[in-house]
């Protein structure tokens, strides 16, 4: 089929890319539409000129088009117009029989809409990254708060001492105590002070994952492994978790059919991942942790005696909330603030239901404590939190509260004896929390003289 003259130069004005020729001079004698708006001037107007005129007289800057009438090779350039476009031209030359330059034909594209949306890409990304790392630095700086709060007070004052001899050593560690007692974030602080601290810290719950799933979630699978397996295999939580510290919580709940492969993962720090032939192995730390009594498991054949000797290299048994009172207000505190916020929720609570709410055994620990402000806060209907405020079974518990249930209370001692002791556990408290005099100050609602002579009275 043959196409007339006027088919082709609707075809080329069509073109959304800028399509010029010029002769061997450099002057232009062909461009389509596309020119006048990456120019924003007529076509006719350029006719018949240098393409030169363009950059000279502020039209844009220089085109390929001078390079080529040098070099006789094809030439790729950006430019810029005054119409505010970025382009990319390249210019093509053609040869008559006699090999010199007879026509150059430009080809170019108008890139301005694409780097906008690469620079609007890139900025949201960045957005992305920033609100990111600020969300990071909060959670970390969240988490160290409450780490930090849940690990304070004379009862666990020993096993921070111990923390701290152990945590620069890659020695293995068994964490026992009641749920709720603390435990992930003991081993959130262990790692934290150790030397991989800048590492991956992998939690891996064994009683949430099924025993079906644990393995390959454990251990990663090779291609093909399974049914419905990736045909790329997958990466386990142990191989996520090289270079920096495993935890595993709920040992107890391992499957005996998976503990002789635990086994070689502490002993050997090798495993072989599901459907594999090749053993694979890792730096890591590891760290475990239960609220089971796992030497009765031993005697009960339901844990390996050896895995457990593995385990526990070093104990460390949390105590419950009930035995660690001091560090119970601020814990209330802390909890009460972040749950205020995290509710978007303006609430005060009262000094005496404070009180009233730190008299409460918590067997369900710190989870049940923070199961209980959040109740207060979102249930009581008043700005101002009292004892009323407070649910009934702890109100009912503190009923029964009495002389006799009070150690102080039922000590020997007499009144200004107690209350000098009540004195320095506070200001010894709040000064080892804040460790500046006018913290202390401020905290009490004091003077800064009269926290100074306090501080110097008991010796801080």
């Amino acid at each position: 089929m043959k196409f007339s003259e006027d088919f082709y130069k609707k075809v080329i004005d069509a073109s959304h890319d800028e399509i010029c020729v010029t002769d061997n001079k450099g002057i232009l004698i062909y461009c389509n539409k596309a020119f006048e708006k990456n120019y924003g001037m007529k076509k006719e107007d350029m006719l018949g000129k240098n393409v030169l005129y363009l950059p000279e007289n502020g039209y844009s800057t220089i085109g390929p088009v001078p390079q080529v009438l040098k070099t006789k090779k094809a030439c790729s350039m950006e430019q810029f117009t005054n119409a505010g476009k970025q382009l990319i031209l390249t210019a093509t030359p053609i040869f008559d029989k006699s090999g010199e330059i007879e026509y150059i034909v430009e080809n170019t594209r108008d890139i301005t809409e694409l780097n906008q949306i690469k620079n609007k890409l890139e900025d949201t990304q960045n957005e992305v990254k920033k609100y990111k790392n600020e969300i990071e630095n909060i959670y970390r700086t969240t988490l160290k708060i409450e780490t930090d709060i849940i690990l304070t007070g004379s009862v666990m004052r020993p096993i921070i001492n111990t923390v701290t001899q152990i945590s620069k050593t890659d020695v293995i560690v068994l964490l026992l105590g009641e749920s709720g007692t603390g435990k992930s974030s003991l081993a959130r602080y262990i790692h934290k002070h150790s030397r991989r601290d800048d590492k991956p810290f992998i939690t891996i719950n064994c009683a949430t994952i099924s025993a079906e799933l644990l393995e390959s979630e454990l251990f990663g699978y090779a291609p093909g492994a399974f049914t419905g397996a990736s045909s790329k295999g997958k990466a386990g939580l142990v191989e996520l978790a090289n270079g920096g510290t495993l935890f595993f919580d709920e040992i107890a709940e391992i499957p005996q059919s998976l503990q002789a492969k635990f086994l070689q993962l502490i002993q050997e720090k090798t495993f072989i991942p599901v459907g594999g032939m090749k053993e694979k192995k890792v730096d890591i730390r590891i760290i475990s942790a239960t609220n089971c009594d796992l030497l009765k498991k031993v005697e009960e054949k339901t844990f390996r005696e050896d895995l457990y000797y593995r385990l526990n290299v070093i104990e460390l048994k949390i105590p419950p909330l009930r035995e660690r009172r001091e560090n119970l207000l601020e814990l209330i505190k802390h909890y009460f603030e972040k749950y205020c916020r995290e509710f978007n929720m303006n609430k005060i609570i009262t000094k005496e239901a404070v009180k009233l709410i730190s008299y409460y055994s918590f067997p369900g620990n710190i989870r049940e404590l923070q199961n209980i402000i959040q109740k207060i806060i979102l249930t009581s209907p008043t700005h101002v939190i009292t004892e009323k405020n407070i649910p009934k079974n702890i109100f009912n518990y503190n009923s029964e509260f009495n002389m006799e249930d009070n150690d102080d209370l039922a000590s020997d001692q007499d009144f200004d004896t107690l209350m000098e002791s009540y004195e320095k556990d506070i200001i010894s408290k709040v000064y080892n929390h804040y460790k500046s005099s006018y913290k202390v100050a401020d905290h009490l609602n004091i003077s800064q003289s009269k926290a100074s002579r306090l501080i110097r009275k008991y010796n801080l």
